[in-house]
C-alpha cells in the first residue's frame, strides 16, 4: 500500500477548519474599512455566500429526485419512504418543489418575503392548492414536508418539478437544488427510455456536479409483458448509458408495484412481481448504503461545491478591481469608450445569431412538414388494408392510432432538430445549452380526427412500439402497426362506410398537423431566442458592472490603491485556503 492510500481524512476536522477560515471572511463584511475599499455590492455578495455555506453545513445527506414531467418521481419517493408523503395528482399549473425531512408530521408552504403558511394533508391535493394560490394571490413554489420516517433521519429528499414541462419557470430552483445535492435520482420512463433530450440534460446539468452521486431509474417497468421484454430494454439501455456515462449503473423499477405490495393490494404485473420487488429492494439498499458511506464526507463535498461556486462568482469582480488598480483616469475613459463599442458589437452579434436561429428553424420546420406529409400519405394508403376489421374496432382504435403515430413522429423530428440547435448554441456558450435543456417545454399537439363523434388524443401502446424504432423508421411503421396490432384481433367483418369516413378525415388531419408543426417550431424559435436575449444581455450587464468596479478603483489616489491591493491579496489568500484542504 502506497503512502497516499494510507492517508485518511477526518471529515469533522476538515469542516472545523473550513468554519475557522470562513470566520476570516467576517472581517471583510463588518470592518467598514474593507467595505469602503471593496464596495458595498461586493461585500454583500461575499456575505450571502458565507451565510449560505454555513446554513448548509448542518443539513443531512440530500437526495434530489428529478426527471421530466409524469415520470413517476413522486410515486417513487412515496414507495421509497413507505407512505404517501408527496402529492402525486399534480398538474403543470400546481407543481411545486417539495423538501421532505425528518420531524413531527407537518406541512408548510414557502411564500415570498420570508413568509410561510401551514397546510393540512388535505390541502396538499391539487384542487386545494389551486384554491389556496388564488386566495393568497401568488404561486406556492416550495413545500416543506416533515415526517417521522426512519430513513429521513439519514437523508433529506427533494422532489423537483417536472423538467421542461412546468408552466411556471422552476429552472433556477431545480438548478440550485442540483448544486446542493449530495446524490441525484434521475427518473425516466421505460416506455421512452432516456431520450436524446434527457441525455442532454444529464450531460449539461448533472455531470458538472463533480461530487454528486447519480442513480438512473427507469420507472413503470411493470408495463413490460415479461422478463424477456425487460431484458431487451435493459440491453438497449446498457448501450445508451455506456455511450453517455461509461460505468454508470441503472435500475428498472416500478413504484406502483412497490406501493401495491406495501398496501397489500393486487400487483400490476404478477409475472414480474418478484423481479420488480427484487430490483426495488436493491435500489433501496444502494440508497441506504450510500447515505451511510457519505455520512461523514457529504458535508465536506457539499462545501467544496459551494466554495467553488463562490470563487467563480467573485473572480470576475476581483479581476475587474485589479484591472482598475493598473489604470489611470485617462485609461478609464478609454476603457469606457471601448466598452460602448463592444456593447454595440455584442448587439450586432446577438442580432446575427437570432437571425441565424430563425433561418435554421424555418429549414427545420420545412423538413418536418415534408416528413409529416409523407407519413400521412402512407397512413392514408394503408387504409386499403383495413377492410377486414370490424367497424367497432376501427371506431375504437383507429383515431388514437393515427394521433399517436403523428405525436411520436413530431416528437422524433423535434428531438433531432433540438439537438441541432444545441450544437449551434454550444458554439456560443455551454451556459446556453444548460439553460435550454432545463427550460425546453414538452410539446402538446392538436390534431383533428374523429369517428362517430368520438375524438381520441394520446394513447400509450402504439407510441411505446414507435419509441423502440430508430428515427427514420417511423415512416415504415404503419404496416407493422396496423398489421401487427389490429389484425391479431382476428377480425373478419367488412367496414366500407367507416373506411370512407377515415379517408375523408385525412384532409383535415393534414391541415391540423401542418398547423401544429408551424406553431411548435415558432415556439421553439421563440424559446431559443429568449435564451439568447438573456445570455447576451447578461454579458453586457456583467461587462458594465465590472467596468464600474474598475473605474471606482482607478479613480482612487495611489495610497488608497495600495490599500485596495492589499485587501484583495488578503481576500484571495483566504479564498485559496478555504479550498485547499479539500483539493489536496
Amino acid at each position: 500500500m502506497g503512502l497516499q492510500e494510507r492517508i485518511t481524512y477526518d471529515a469533522g476536522a476538515i469542516v472545523q477548519m473550513l468554519e475557522s477560515r470562513l470566520d476570516q471572511l467576517k472581517v471583510f463584511q463588518f470592518d467598514g474599512r474593507y467595505r469602503s475599499l471593496l464596495g458595498d455590492a461586493f461585500v454583500r455578495r461575499l456575505a450571502d455566500w458565507e451565510k449560505n455555506i454555513r446554513s448548509r453545513k448542518d443539513d443531512p445527506f440530500t437526495l434530489v429526485v428529478c426527471g421530466e414531467f409524469k415520470r413517476g418521481k413522486s410515486s417513487l419517493i412515496n414507495a421509497l419512504l413507505g407512505e404517501d408523503v408527496v402529492p402525486t395528482n399534480v398538474t403543470t399549473e400546481t407543481v411545486t418543489l417539495n423538501r421532505i425531512s425528518y420531524g413531527v408530521h407537518s406541512n408548510e408552504a414557502v411564500l415570498s418575503g420570508g413568509r410561510c403558511m401551514r397546510l393540512s394533508d388535505e390541502e396538499l391535493r391539487r384542487d386545494s392548492l389551486e384554491a389556496l394560490q388564488r386566495q393568497i394571490g401568488e404561486p406556492i413554489r416550495q413545500i416543506q414536508l416533515k415526517r417521522p420516517i426512519p430513513l429521513l433521519k439519514q437523508v433529506t429528499i427533494v422532489d423537483t418539478p417536472g423538467l421542461g414541462d412546468s408552466l411556471n419557470d422552476f429552472s433556477q430552483q431545480v438548478a440550485a437544488a442540483l448544486q446542493q445535492a449530495d446524490a441525484v435520482v434521475y427518473v425516466f420512463s421505460v416506455s421512452y427510455p432516456l431520450s436524446q433530450g434527457e441525455q442532454l440534460f444529464l450531460k449539461t446539468a448533472i455531470l458538472p456536479q463533480k461530487y454528486t452521486d447519480l442513480f438512473l431509474v427507469g420507472n413503470y417497468a411493470d408495463m413490460m409483458r415479461n422478463e424477456d421484454e425487460l431484458k431487451r430494454i435493459r440491453q438497449m439501455l446498457t448501450e445508451r448509458v455506456q455511450g453517455l456515462l461509461p460505468g454508470q449503473r441503472f435500475w428498472l423499477l416500478s413504484a406502483l408495484d412497490e406501493q401495491c405490495l406495501q398496501m397489500e393490494e393486487e400487483r400490476p404485473n404478477e409475472r414480474l412481481a418478484d423481479c420488480l420487488h427484487g430490483n426495488f429492494e436493491e435500489f433501496r439498499g444502494n440508497i441506504a448504503r450510500l447515505t451511510k458511506e457519505k455520512k461523514d464526507t457529504a458535508v465536506p463535498d457539499r462545501m467544496q461545491r459551494m466554495l467553488r461556486g463562490m470563487a467563480e462568482d467573485l473572480a470576475g469582480s476581483l479581476a475587474a478591481m485589479e484591472e482598475g488598480l493598473a489604470m489611470s483616469s485617462q485609461e478609464v475613459q478609454q476603457a469606457m469608450e471601448t466598452l460602448e463599442k463592444q456593447c454595440e458589437r455584442q448587439a450586432s452579434v446577438h442580432q446575427e445569431a437570432s437571425g441565424r436561429i430563425d433561418g435554421l428553424v424555418k429549414e427545420m420546420q420545412a423538413e418536418t412538414c415534408g416528413w409529416i406529409e409523407e407519413l400521412l400519405d402512407r397512413l392514408r394508403k394503408e387504409t386499403d388494408t383495413l377492410a377486414d376489421i370490424p367497424p367497432a374496432q376501427l371506431i375504437k382504435y383507429y383515431s388514437f392510432y393515427c394521433i399517436d403515430t403523428l405525436q411520436e413522429a413530431m416528437d422524433r423530428c423535434l428531438e433531432r432538430h433540438t439537438l441541432e440547435l444545441y450544437d449551434q448554441l454550444e458554439e456560443i456558450s455551454e451556459e446556453l445549452t444548460r439553460n435550454l435543456s432545463r427550460n425546453m417545454q414538452k410539446n402538446r399537439y392538436h390534431f383533428r380526427f374523429s369517428l362517430d363523434n368520438q375524438t381520441w388524443t394520446k394513447g400509450d401502446n402504439v407510441s411505446y412500439v414507435i419509441s423502440k424504432l430508430p428515427f427514420n423508421a417511423f415512416i415504415g411503421l404503419v404496416a407493422d402497426g396496423i398489421a401487427g396490432t389490429m389484425r391479431q384481433k382476428e377480425m373478419d367483418a367488412k367496414a366500407p362506410d367507416i373506411l370512407e369516413k377515415i379517408r375523408k378525415q385525412y384532409a383535415s388531419l393534414r391541415q391540423s398537423a401542418l398547423m401544429a408543426v408551424e406553431d411548435t417550431y415558432q415556439k421553439m424559435a421563440g424559446k431559443v431566442k429568449e435564451q439568447l436575449e438573456g445570455y447576451y444581455s447578461g454579458q453586457v450587464d456583467t461587462a458594465k458592472e465590472q467596468m464600474e468596479q474598475s473605474a471606482m478603483v482607478a479613480r482612487q489616489d495611489e495610497a488608497k490603491k495600495d490599500e485596495i491591493r492589499a485587501a484583495i491579496a488578503q481576500l484571495r489568500e483566504v479564498l485559496s485556503q478555504l479550498e485547499k484542504p479539500l483539493s489536496e
